[in-house]
């Protein structure tokens, strides 16, 4: 049983294992677990994802975003990405929760009016179809043009602007994580439409 006032995401290795139960064969399954078993993370998800997208298999939403925070959390989203995204939509299924790949920027200040860095540029990675929030990935331009590897913060945030974001810190334990709850939270309290999410 599962303590109420655990965060959803918080056992780690249950994901895992419900994530690898999406894939038919138990030999896939075996060896995305396995993977987990010895540390090998990065090569589970990759197994994960090319079987998913070699079978053709229907991912719903919430899947889809789990396995692009699990991408984000063990490093290989720059890989996987792309990957993520093209996985077959579940038709029997609302699409409420939808990642999306560009790597298009806005102003963090323009998110975040009161952070330190002027530099900080938001990467929007989830959405929902529901609420309209997405989770973005907060980060800085190297000195050679390209986007930190690392996120420096994710933020919650209604692009209209019609509620506060929410801003979690990367060196706060599992804040994409948290990013993702805050959003699923969020659309459930915004009405029928986000129970699903």
């Amino acid at each position: 049983m599962t303590d109420a006032t655990e965060p959803p995401y918080a056992d780690e290795a249950a994901l895992w294992s419900r994530l690898a139960a999406l894939l038919p064969f138990p030999e896939d399954v075996a060896e995305v677990r396995d993977c987990w078993d010895i540390g090998e993370q990065e090569a589970g998800l990759t197994v994960l994802v090319r079987r998913i997208r070699e079978l053709g298999l229907p991912l719903g939403g919430v899947e889809r975003a789990e396995i692009a925070v699990m991408a984000r959390q063990w490093g290989v989203w720059d890989r996987l990405g792309a990957d993520i995204v093209k996985c077959p939509g579940d038709p029997g299924q609302p699409t409420l929760l939808r990642v999306l790949d560009a790597e298009d920027v806005i102003p963090g200040r323009s998110v975040v009016p009161d952070h330190p860095s002027s530099e900080l540029l938001l990467v929007p990675w989830i959405t929902c179809t529901g609420c309209g929030r997405v989770p973005a990935r907060g980060h800085e331009r190297e000195w050679w043009g390209d986007l930190s590897y690392l996120p420096r913060l994710y933020a919650v945030f209604a692009p209209d602007r019609s509620v506060a974001p929410q801003v979690f810190d990367h060196e706060e334990r599992d804040a994409a994580w948290r990013a993702l709850t805050a959003l699923r939270a969020g659309c459930v309290r915004s009405g029928p439409n986000g129970v699903s999410a």
